[in-house]
């Protein structure tokens, strides 16, 4: 979760929006406002969608997100 926090502060618009919802969901999640597959799946959606494949210039970074947002939502 850190370093979605650190992607979120420092890294270009589009991982640091991404990074900011994935953290977002994470609270929604962590508060109860979510059950676990509404959780996954919103995760999933966040990493898989092809704005991200276009938007990404960075692919160590894209990855980098990719991997937290996932680990993060528990399916890694």
């Amino acid at each position: 979760m850190q370093q979605l926090h650190d992607i979120a502060a420092t890294g270009p618009g589009w991982a640091r929006e991404r990074a900011e919802m994935a953290l977002a969901i994470m609270q929604q999640y962590e508060g109860g406002g979510l059950e676990l597959d509404e959780y996954q799946e919103l995760m999933r959606d966040l990493v898989r969608s092809d704005t991200l494949n276009a938007q990404a210039d960075d692919q160590e970074l894209k990855n980098l997100l990719v991997a937290c947002v996932m680990i993060g939502a528990k399916l890694a």
